[in-house]
């Protein structure tokens, strides 16, 4: 009859697996991984060339 307790953190961690957090998750990583491309790509066109320094 006694239910097992849960503990008041595994509760506070339980967002980390609903799924529309790891979308939302996936999203802003492919932005930020996006914008990375897109910056590094247009300093080395119009800016100092990173690849010099990444020698």
């Amino acid at each position: 009859m006694t239910e097992p307790r849960i503990s008041s953190l595994r509760k506070d961690f339980r967002i980390f697996r609903d799924r529309g957090f790891l979308v939302t998750l996936f999203l802003i990583g492919l932005l930020a991984a996006i914008s990375a491309i897109v910056l590094v790509g247009a300093s080395n066109e119009y800016g100092i060339p990173l690849s010099q320094v990444w020698r």
